[in-house]
């Protein structure tokens, strides 16, 4: 079996593993909260354990599924030691916040954005640190792991399709916030609500300009890391666009009650604010895409093996 078909193998085993755990953990919070122990898991509803148990699930048979596609060192996945790692992460970083900053410029200009009476500062914290962990955690499994796999049987525009196309689906496949009762949760529940998902997705023209976003988004962040044999202008790329857009979306919203009545120029932001949708945001990352090229050609950094 080839590589990248093995990585596909252990996506659905693990969110399978996970979706059969889910009920068990949901169970045992719920005797723990009846035995007078703790009522600390008994308050998650049961979408929210079968979420943190996809993750650890996900988490946990990494290292086994890398095993078993016989990885060994990070350099097999065409990842090389990056001596300017600090700038590569310092200008992805503001490519990203510099076009996303140009988006709410035009969108504040045109309209569709008025400034928040009341925004709350105490989320700004949470935001850098949601930029920080999401966008290592995502890189390192999407483009470290599953491109660099992918990479071994693929030549690097086919691999970054890939690993690209895997990224939009992963963020949309994710359980339906369905109301179960305790009750109602049976063995097989955690199984069905996952491929329930559809039940949770947007509407057709936020679903198309989601996940749109998602794969220019995903391109760009695979283009970068086969161009530097590195994650970090990838990651910078990444937290620079979620701190920007969670940012934008704390001190602005739209100006319009029904925020997707400005398709197909901008609509709301999709997967917990971070996905814009609309043509104006699918411009701001062309315009980041094309600045990280722009800093790559004109920026000296010592020879790095490039894929073909």
């Amino acid at each position: 079996m080839p590589a990248y078909l093995k990585i596909l193998a252990y996506l659905g085993v693990a969110i399978a593993a996970g979706a059969l755990v889910a009920p068990q953990v949901f169970w045992l919070g719920q005797s723990l909260a009846a035995s007078g122990n703790s009522d600390w898991l008994a308050g998650f509803p049961f979408h929210r354990v079968l979420s943190r148990c996809l993750q650890v699930s996900l988490v946990v048979l990494l290292w086994p599924a890398l095993r078993w596609i016989g990885l060994r060192r990070p350099s097999e996945l065409g990842l090389r030691r990056n001596p300017v790692a600090w700038r590569d992460l310092g200008a992805g970083f503001a490519c990203a916040v510099f076009s996303v900053g140009l988006l709410l410029g035009v969108l504040v200009v045109g309209g569709f954005s008025v400034f928040r009476a009341d925004p709350n500062f105490a989320a700004l914290a949470r935001i850098v640190g949601t930029a920080a962990a999401v966008s290592v955690l995502e890189e390192a499994v999407f483009r470290g792991v599953i491109l660099g796999v992918c990479l071994w049987g693929l030549r690097a525009n086919a691999a970054i399709l890939v690993s690209t196309l895997v990224f939009v689906v992963m963020h949309f496949v994710k359980p339906a916030k369905t109301a179960l009762a305790p009750d109602q949760v049976t063995w097989f529940s955690g199984l069905a609500e996952t491929f329930n998902f559809a039940a949770g997705l947007p509407s057709t023209a936020l679903l198309f300009f989601g996940a749109a976003s998602l794969f220019v988004a995903g391109w760009i962040l695979g283009r970068a890391t086969v161009d530097t044999a590195s994650l970090w202008l990838a990651i910078g790329l990444h937290a620079g666009w979620i701190f920007g857009v969670q940012t934008t979306n704390l001190f602005y919203k739209s100006s319009l009650a029904e925020a997707s009545a400005h398709l197909p120029w901008v609509g709301p932001s999709l997967v917990s604010g971070a996905v814009p949708t609309g043509l104006l945001p699918l411009a701001g990352l062309v315009l980041a895409g094309w600045l990280a090229r722009l800093y790559l050609s004109h920026a000296f950094r010592p020879s790095v093996p490039r894929v073909a």
